[in-house]
């Protein structure tokens, strides 16, 4: 298994096409589970019939691509819904092939499985930045895009960070770097604002602790945090940072420890697939704390724990808003009997940003990755039909918002809980 890398390279141009034609089936095929993704034969041969719809379609648009990165992890603490995000990317680049590219140019999309091996990943990045040539680079994993930061600006790649830390938006620091979701600090920051506004609340005074992982992503923001409950009138208690959020041990010895914090509301900054781990440990505790989530711990994973709260910008998948009306038709069309997630919104909405930068990108003469930057940069109120908040990009601040939703787990649903939460800037 170490040695098969899924790799898809949507990359069709007409003086190689049936060379090309011939890889992309493979690498779509490694990605829709022949090698332990469990998806069924049906799944997959449907799914390579909508691919080889999506690559025959292709020559009729403009020979010069415009073509785009995507390092996005199938394995690890972020495999489900990095492939969930994937296949929401190719969908979308897919759907915006058919109607004609942009501005008749083709978007072509290299996606490339993150691995966590450093040595494996700057490859990937070596082999977009000087073999593909990409205009913008998206990176899912926060620790990956950390260790390429180096490398990111030394190229001036334009990149799009899945969940982007608070430092990494100053664009005086990092130009380059960019997001379509609020920062993590961010969002904490709402969801405290959401506790202080609870008018349900026993407590006069609630008190918060926050558990996570003990790398610098699950920690970076815990300072800026708890100062910021503290002009809410929050108190906080002792940080629960895990070493390993997948031992039983390591997230045992954590619950037993917060018994004695007499929280009210636990903040949580893990992946979802971790935190589903956690939930289930603590419901053997009997811990009487409130959950609430982070965006990347809070997804339809959590459905069996009724009542566990999310911060979460993105739009769950088939809610009624106008900018699932593609992402519904897209799944009615292609494979209708799959199921998605919120993880695959995030992946077509991070493509709708893709696919605007471009076409923002286009009217001058010469098509650069300094101009891509400068497009982004000059995205002001841009929506996406509600699928992530509206964004606006300044070349001072690289957040696109500061606003999110709650949601609230409720009959095995995602429901909506509170309208969006904005804090200033």
């Amino acid at each position: 298994m170490a040695g098969d890398k899924s790799q898809i390279n949507i990359n069709n141009q007409n003086s190689r096409f049936q060379t090309c034609l011939g890889h992309s089936i493979f690498g779509i095929w490694k990605l829709l589970g022949i090698w332990g993704l469990e998806f069924g034969v049906f799944l997959r041969m449907s799914s390579l019939a909508l691919f080889l719809s999506l690559t025959i379609a292709a020559p009729c648009l403009s020979q010069t691509p415009m073509k785009v990165g995507a390092l996005i992890p199938f394995s690890g603490r972020w495999e489900d819904s990095g492939r969930e995000c994937a296949r929401g990317v190719l969908d979308a680049s897919k759907w915006v092939n058919q109607r004609g590219g942009i501005y008749g140019k083709r978007l072509e999309v290299s996606l490339i499985e993150d691995t966590h091996r450093p040595a494996e990943f700057i490859a990937a990045f070596r082999k977009l930045n000087e073999a593909d040539r990409i205009l913008l680079l998206y990176i899912y994993a926060p620790e990956t895009a950390l260790a390429l930061l180096p490398y990111i600006h030394f190229y001036r790649i334009p990149t799009l960070v899945g969940s982007s830390m608070f430092d990494l938006a100053n664009a005086g620091k990092y130009p380059y770097v960019f997001s379509i979701t609020p920062t993590p600090l961010d969002l904490s920051k709402i969801a405290l604002r959401f506790i202080s506004e609870r008018a349900d609340l026993k407590a006069a005074k609630p008190k918060v602790v926050f558990v996570g992982s003990a790398d610098p992503y699950g920690k970076h923001f815990l300072e800026d945090a708890k100062g910021y409950a503290k002009t809410l009138g929050i108190d906080t208690g002792q940080d629960f940072l895990i070493s390993d959020p997948s031992s039983q041990n390591s997230v045992s010895a954590a619950l037993e420890a917060m018994r004695s914090s007499n929280s009210d509301f636990a903040y949580v900054s893990l992946s979802a697939k971790e935190t589903s781990f956690l939930l289930r440990q603590a419901g053997s505790v009997g811990l009487q704390t409130k959950w609430i989530c982070s965006m990347r711990a809070f997804d339809e994973s959590l459905t069996p724990f009724e009542g566990v709260l999310g911060v979460q910008p993105i739009a769950p998948f088939g809610e009624n808003i106008p900018g699932m009306a593609d992402i519904t038709e897209a799944h009615r069309r292609w494979h209708p009997h799959d199921s998605h997630t919120l993880s695959f919104v995030e992946g077509w909405a991070t493509l709708q940003v893709i696919a605007e930068t471009m076409g923002r990108s286009l009217p001058e003469y010469m098509l650069s990755r300094e101009r891509v930057k400068g497009a982004l940069e000059g995205f002001k109120d841009y929506v996406t039909g509600g699928l992530v908040p509206p964004m606006t990009i300044t070349p001072i601040d690289h957040r696109p918002s500061v606003e999110s939703r709650i949601f609230i787990i409720r009959d095995r649903k995602l429901s909506k809980h509170s309208g969006f939460i904005s804090i200033a800037r």
